[in-house]
């Protein structure tokens, strides 16, 4: 038999464009559906939010990684068997597609709120004050901490790679017995705090809309815990590192190749500024739409940006060089559509099938067994068990979120929300299939699980804490 002959770089090209076009259109055509549903309430909006995300899909599987594809076919193959065993319709199965597409949305958006940093050269003040004067290790891990706490409120996980970068002139100064251990422990350490309480968490957003909370009556105990783990970073590092010496020609000698500012106060104090006020427009448009936070996060986050941008004169550049970055990335975005579209039908199908009667029945009997304070400080060893069988951390918990009744377990529904959001925190640390890892693996070609070794002792410390502020909410 002749083979077929082989087709040209310009049809491959022009195939390949085509694929694009067509997905972009799909994952567009979701993400204004579920703004549209949970904006208006109407439920017009749900019949195309449904038939889209199932195409969405069917799109995704075949450009997603293969342990997407293979999570995602296992969710919707569970759920359709559920619905089938309950006796349900195709008229079923077609509407329970299109729950978790909130979350698509969000992260659609918020790798925009990434420009302002970029192009405010933010990063160029944080590694100034790097550079400067710092009194041993332990004032440089506070700092570095502290400004990678500040980058990821807003940026999320672009705070890694910025703090990364912000670090690979200054270590050289400091007598660190492994320096690529500190960089990516500050970075990751002060990436994931935030996430407790930042509006821009996604974990924050998932537990809020499953559970129906408030976010300004959560938000004092969040980001109390979140600083308290701070703290509690601190006193790990120097427990483990801060007593060593450090001599005085390596602590104060300054980088010959590092860019000198001799203000970087002005950009910093720009750059908190910046993030304070988005922060209260988020919060502020939260209180008088209601239409859930992470609704109004994606709405806000690109116009946001542009006035960030528009207020330090870039205005133009966020136009043209974010809509690009934008465009280009939406259609590589088939990992996250295949598993959490495929996802969300799964949680769909169990509310429809009335499998989360049985699941709440099984929590309750392990609740009698151990106790209801127990079970709680069981959620976030479950959610992190997930992650290392290859679930995402926000999966698992949308997925308990959407099925547990905290009033059945004997937990309040502020309990659930701490035990899910710290049990998705420590998940972001420590899970090697979490995104976090996988960055900083990429970054600073060491493994994942040296990494999550690397990160255990702080890890443990937060755990901790976070138990400690379960068995008070």
């Amino acid at each position: 038999m002749n083979s077929p002959p082989p087709a040209s770089s310009s049809a491959i090209h022009t195939t390949g464009r085509g694929s694009h076009v067509l997905h972009t259109v799909v994952y567009l055509g979701v993400i204004a559906c579920v703004l549209l549903l949970n904006v208006t309430g109407n439920a017009a909006f749900r019949p195309p939010l449904s038939l889209l995300s199932l195409i969405a899909i069917a799109l995704s599987l075949p450009h997603a990684a293969r342990l997407a594809r293979g999570i995602a076919l296992g969710f919707v193959g569970g759920g359709s068997l559920l619905l089938w065993q309950a006796g349900l319709d195709l008229g079923d199965w077609l509407r329970a597609f299109g729950d978790m597409a909130y979350l698509l949305a969000l992260f659609a958006a918020l790798p925009v709120l990434a420009e302002p940093i970029r192009l405010g050269g933010y990063s160029q003040a944080i590694q100034a004050l790097l550079q400067r004067r710092v009194s041993g290790l332990v004032g440089l891990n506070c700092l570095t901490t502290l400004m990678a706490y500040l980058c990821g409120s807003v940026v999320s996980l672009a705070a890694v790679p910025i703090m990364m970068a912000c670090l690979q002139p200054v270590v050289e100064r400091y007598p660190l017995g492994n320096r690529m251990r500190f960089m990516t422990g500050a970075s990751i350490s002060g990436y994931v705090l935030p996430l407790f309480w930042t509006p821009v968490s996604g974990v924050v957003g998932v537990v809020l809309h499953t559970l129906r909370l408030d976010w300004a009556a959560l938000f004092p105990r969040l980001f109390a815990l979140s600083m308290g783990c701070l703290l509690i970073n601190w006193l790990v590092f120097h427990l483990l590192e801060g007593r060593k010496p450090v001599p005085r020609t390596q602590a104060s000698a300054p980088a010959s190749d590092a860019p000198q500012d001799p203000s970087p106060w002005r950009g910093l104090g720009a750059m908190l500024l910046g993030i304070g006020l988005l922060v209260a427009a988020f919060v502020l448009i939260e209180t008088r739409l209601r239409v859930g936070l992470v609704t109004v996060v994606t709405l806000v986050a690109v116009p946001g940006a542009f006035l960030w941008c528009a207020a330090i004169g870039q205005g133009r550049r966020f136009i043209i060089e974010g809509g690009q970055a934008a465009l280009g990335r939406i259609p590589r975005m088939a990992d996250q559509f295949a598993v959490f579209l495929a996802a969300g039908f799964f949680a769909a199908a169990i509310r429809l099938s009335s499998a989360d009667a049985t699941i709440n029945q099984l929590f309750m009997q392990l609740s009698d067994a151990v106790g209801a304070q127990a079970l709680a400080l069981m959620i976030p060893a479950m959610t992190l068990a997930a992650s290392f069988l290859g679930l995402h951390p926000l999966v698992a918990i949308a997925l308990l979120a959407d099925s547990l009744r905290p009033e059945l377990l004997g937990l309040s529904s502020a309990q659930l929300a701490l035990a899910l959001i710290g049990g998705s925190v420590l998940t972001f640390m420590l899970g090697p299939f979490s995104g976090t890892l996988g960055l900083a693996q990429t970054i600073s070609g060491v493994s994942a699980f040296r990494l999550c070794a690397w990160n255990a002792p702080y890890a443990l410390g937060y755990f901790f804490l976070l138990a400690v502020f379960l068995q008070i909410a």
